[in-house]
């Protein structure tokens, strides 16, 4: 296919006549991810050159030939260093220096220290004494913490455990009421005296407008209909 005279440069060709042909080789020389034809209902092809269909992507991993099963199955134990000199014990040289007699002053010390030589032990040195266990002398001894009773089934079935608490807070509930009923209170002679508040007469006069003081009172009785 011809490029038309009037589209002298490719970029500027119109959508429709990139896509219109496959034969757009020169155009899709570009390798412009803007500008190069794709179709409808398929992934945009790529701008650079892959590599083969067989190729595989990813950087390889070096697996370690020891697995999970050799390392789990396979413990080392700690060996100490035999080359391993251990420090000074210095109570050690301190309690030689006062019973040669050099160690009543600090230079006594220093000076016996230099002539002398004591090493802290270490484990492998410790006497091993046999361990007394209680299965070594006890064979039905069981090791742990013993478990609660047994809870029989026939107790969950029969749902005897609600009924026993049942039991239970009827019980506290009439506790509960009694402890709220009160003793009723014994008034003596002296507590109702006290009790006792003798009126006191007003002799206050009752506020009357002064037109209405000298009016008599009056009562209207209604005939009986």
């Amino acid at each position: 296919m011809e490029m038309p005279r009037k589209y002298t440069n490719p970029l500027l060709l119109p959508i429709e006549v990139i896509l219109c042909t496959d034969q757009n080789l020169e155009i899709n020389r570009t390798k412009s991810a803007c500008f190069y034809p794709w179709q409808v209902g398929k992934s945009k092809p790529a701008v650079v050159d892959l590599p083969p269909a067989d190729h595989i992507y990813g950087i390889k991993s070096n697996l370690d030939c020891e697995g999970a099963g050799s390392v789990i199955g396979g413990w080392l134990e700690h060996q100490p260093n035999a080359a391993a000199i251990p420090g000074r014990d210095f109570k050690t040289l301190n309690r030689m220096a006062i019973m040669s007699g050099n160690g009543v002053t600090a230079t006594q010390v220093a000076s016996f220290r230099r002539e002398h030589d004591a090493r802290l032990k270490g484990g492998h040195e410790r006497v091993h004494q046999g361990v007394h266990l209680p299965s070594s002398q006890d064979p039905v001894f069981s090791y742990g913490i013993k478990s609660g009773e047994r809870i029989p089934m026939d107790s969950i079935m029969s749902n005897q455990y609600l009924k026993d608490f049942l039991s239970q807070q009827e019980v506290k509930q009439e506790q509960h009421q009694l402890a709220k009923k009160h003793i009723p209170v014994m008034h003596t002679k002296a507590s109702l005296g006290h009790r006792f508040v003798e009126p006191v007469n007003d002799t206050s006069k009752p506020f009357k407008m002064k037109k209405f003081l000298n009016v008599p009172p009056r009562l209207r009785a209604m005939a009986d209909a």
